[in-house]
C-alpha cells in the first residue's frame, strides 16, 4: 500500500520533486523515491506489507532496465499469477509479479488481477505509459491533462503541488457536492482534475490516448439457485475472501464494530489465525451509540487480543483537527475511520480488515426496501412543483419521486444531502447535475446494490477508507469487496436475498459462528454521537466554519439557520450541517477558491 504520482511528456524538469514526495509520505512512510527519463517522471512512497526488504522498493525496474512500475495496493492472487510466469525473481513481492505480468500481457489480462490497485507501468523503449485502477475503485488515481503534459497521483493534494493553478472550484461543483455529499463517478470538486474510472485502463503513447474497460460486472445476470446451494456457496466465498486477505509480512488487525459484517470477518480470520488476531472497536460515553459490549462478546468468543477505544467528546475534539487535515477530498462521513485507523496504527499494526461491502451487496441498508414504498407515493410526483410550500424534510421525497421513472436509478436519490430546490432557493447555488444516472437494466436488488456502490460506497466509503487509513500509514482490506463474492452476490435472485431481517443471507450462512446478540440487535451502523457534540463541545468549531461558508457564498441567512440548530429548532439535521462544516474546512485548508464565473 503506497502513494504514487507521475507526469508524462516531462519536457521541463519539475523543481519541486521533494515536495511531491513529501505530499504523499504519509501514505508510505517506509521509503520514498522517484525515477525519470526525458519522457516521464514517476514518484513512489512505500508502506511495506509484502516483502518488506529494500529490494521490493519502488519505482521497480525489471532486469532488462526497459520497464518501470509504481504500484499502490495489493494483488491477492499474486502467487497464482507468479506460477504462470517464467522469470528470475529478485523479490518475494506482489509488486514484482505485477511488473512481470504487465511486461508479458500489458492491458490484455488486467481482469485476472484480484485485489485493490492503482498503478503506472512505463515502457522506456516505446515511451508508453499504462495506468489502471481496480474494478471497485478501492484505490484512487486522480489525473490532470494539459496541452503538454499528463499528470496523475494517488491524492488531489499531490496534483495540487504539481499544478497549484488547479486549486479552484465552481458554484456548480459545490452544488453537486452538497447534493450527493460527494462528487460521484469520475469528477472531483476541482474542475481540472478527474479520476480514472474503476475497472479501466488508460494507455498514453506519443501519438494518442487509448482507454478501455477490463470488466463489465455492472451488468449482472440473475441466476436460478436453490437456497441451500446459495448459502453453501456464499459461506465458501466469504471464507475464501477473508483467507486471501490474510497474506501479509507484517502484523495486522480487524476492525470490530459489533455488527454482522465485521463480526463475520473477525470470526473467520480468527479461525485461520487463532488467538493471534487483534481487534479494535470504538466505544462512547453516550451509551446509546455504543456497541462495544457486543464487540467484546465476539472478541471473547474467539479469544482475540481486543482493544477498545473509548471516546469522550473532548477526546474527539482533540482529533477532529487532525482528521480534517488528513482529508484529501472533502467528506461528510469517515472521521470515525480516521480515529480507529490512527489507534490501530499507533498500536503497531500496518494492516487491518474492514467490513465494508456487506451492507451494499446483501441489503443491509433500509434504502433497499424503502424504494418500493416510494413507488407507491405517486402523489409526491404531482406535488413537487409546490415544493416551496412544504418543510425541508419533505423535499427529499419530491426528489426521489421525480426520478422513479429511472427504475433502480431512483435508488441513489435516497442518499442526497440537500435537495435541488433548497440548493437553488436557499443557498442560491445552481441546480446540481442530475443527468448522470441512466437506467441500464431492470429494477431489482442487484441493480440497486450497484447504484449504492456508484453513488455512495465508492465515492464516499471506499474513498474515506483510503484517505483516512492511509493518512496514518494503515492499509485496509475489505473481504466483502471481493470479485468472486460480489459477482455471485449480484447473481442471486431477489426472493433469496430479501428476508425479514437485513442481510438475511449472511445471517443464515454464518448463524453458527456468532452470538445471537450480533444478529438480534437493531441495525445501528458505525456512527458517532454528532448531534450531541455539535450542539455542545463542537459548537464553536462548527460555528466558525459555517459562518465562513455563508460568507463565501454570500448567504448570511444560512448562519441564522445554524443558530436555530444550536437551539434544536433548525429544519436541517446535524448531518447536513456537518456536510457544510466539512466542505468549508477543506476549501480553507487547501486554499481552494470558488470561481463563480465558471460552470
Amino acid at each position: 500500500m503506497c502513494g504514487i504520482a507521475g507526469q508524462y511528456n516531462y519536457f521541463n524538469k519539475l523543481e519541486n520533486q521533494s515536495n511531491i514526495l513529501q505530499s504523499m509520505s504519509h501514505r508510505g512512510p517506509d521509503a520514498q523515491a522517484f525515477w525519470e527519463d526525458e519522457q516521464v517522471v514517476l514518484f513512489h512512497s512505500r508502506l511495506s506489507i509484502i516483502d518488506t526488504s529494500i529490494s521490493a522498493n519502488q519505482p521497480m525496474i525489471d532486469l532488462t532496465g526497459r520497464y518501470v512500475l509504481i504500484f499502490n495496493g495489493e494483488i491477492y492472487n499474486y502467487r497464482q499469477l507468479k506460477a504462470k510466469l517464467n522469470y528470475n525473481w529478485q523479490t518475494a513481492s506482489d509488486s514484482e509479479v505485477l511488473l512481470v505480468w504487465l511486461i508479458k500481457y500489458g492491458e490484455t489480462k488486467l481482469d485476472e488481477l484480484e485485489g485493490m490497485f492503482a498503478f503506472a507501468f512505463y515502457d522506456k523503449q516505446k515511451k508508453e505509459l499504462l495506468m489502471s485502477r481496480d474494478r471497485f475503485g478501492k484505490k484512487p488515481l486522480y489525473i490532470k491533462q494539459t496541452k503538454k503534459t499528463f499528470s496523475f497521483a494517488s491524492e488531489l493534494r499531490t496534483l495540487l503541488v504539481m499544478h497549484p493553478d488547479s486549486a479552484y472550484t465552481t458554484s456548480h461543483k459545490i452544488s453537486n457536492w452538497l447534493y450527493w455529499q460527494t462528487i460521484p463517478e469520475q469528477s472531483t470538486l476541482l474542475p481540472e482534475i478527474s479520476q480514472l474510472k474503476p475497472g479501466s485502463y488508460l494507455k498514453i503513447t506519443q501519438e494518442k490516448l487509448i482507454q478501455g474497460d477490463f470488466c463489465n460486472w455492472q451488468n449482472p445476470v440473475i441466476k436460478n439457485i436453490e437456497e441451500i446451494e446459495c448459502l453453501t456457496k456464499l459461506r465458501f466465498l466469504v471464507k475464501e475472501a477473508v483467507k486471501k486477505r490474510l497474506v501479509s509480512d507484517v502484523p495486522f488487525a480487524s476492525f470490530l464494530s459489533g455488527g454482522v459484517d465485521s463480526s463475520i470477518i473477525t470470526a473467520l480470520a480468527a479461525k485461520e489465525l487463532g488467538s493471534e488476531l487483534n481487534t479494535f472497536t470504538i466505544s462512547f460515553d453516550e451509551n446509546e451509540f455504543s456497541e462495544h459490549r457486543i464487540a467484546a462478546e465476539v472478541a471473547e468468543r474467539y479469544q482475540t487480543k481486543h482493544h477498545e477505544i473509548r471516546l469522550k467528546p473532548n477526546d474527539f475534539l482533540e482529533e477532529i483537527e487532525n482528521g480534517l487535515t488528513a482529508t484529501d477530498h472533502p467528506s461528510a462521513d469517515g472521521l470515525n475511520t480516521y480515529v480507529v485507523s490512527k489507534q490501530t496504527r499507533k498500536a503497531g499494526f500496518k494492516m487491518a480488515l474492514s467490513g465494508i461491502g456487506g451492507d451494499e451487496w446483501f441489503l443491509g441498508y433500509p434504502y433497499f426496501k424503502a424504494l418500493d414504498a416510494w413507488k407507491k407515493r405517486k402523489a409526491f410526483t404531482y406535488l413537487s412543483p409546490f415544493a416551496k410550500l412544504f418543510p425541508f424534510q419533505y423535499r427529499k421525497g419530491f426528489e426521489i419521486a421525480n426520478h422513479l421513472n429511472l427504475g433502480a436509478g431512483a435508488y441513489s436519490y435516497q442518499r442526497i444531502l440537500f435537495d435541488s430546490y433548497t440548493l437553488k432557493n436557499y443557498f442560491d447555488l445552481p441546480e446540481p447535475d442530475l443527468n448522470s444516472i441512466k437506467p441500464k437494466f431492470p429494477d431489482n436488488m442487484s441493480a440497486r446494490s450497484i447504484e449504492e456502490w456508484k453513488y455512495y460506497s465508492q465515492p464516499v466509503l471506499l474513498r474515506d477508507s483510503d484517505q483516512y487509513s492511509m493518512s496514518v500509514g494503515l492499509e485496509l482490506r475489505s473481504p466483502f469487496m471481493d470479485q468472486a463474492l460480489v459477482d455471485f452476490a449480484l447473481s442471486i435472485p431477489d426472493q433469496l436475498k430479501i428476508g425479514n431481517k437485513s442481510k438475511h443471507l449472511l445471517i443464515e450462512a454464518f448463524k453458527d459462528l456468532l452470538p445471537n446478540s450480533v444478529y438480534n440487535r437493531p441495525k445501528q451502523g458505525f456512527t458517532l454521537p454528532w448531534e450531541i457534540w455539535m450542539q455542545n463541545e463542537l459548537s464553536g468549531f462548527c460555528s466558525q466554519r459555517i459562518r465562513s461558508f455563508a460568507e463565501r457564498i454570500d448567504q448570511p441567512k444560512l448562519f441564522n439557520e445554524w443558530q436555530k440548530f444550536l437551539k434544536q429548532k433548525s429544519q436541517f439535521s446535524w448531518s447536513r450541517w456537518w456536510g457544510i462544516v466539512a466542505i468549508e474546512d477543506w476549501l480553507f485548508r487547501n486554499n481552494v477558491s470558488i470561481n463563480f464565473s465558471k460552470i
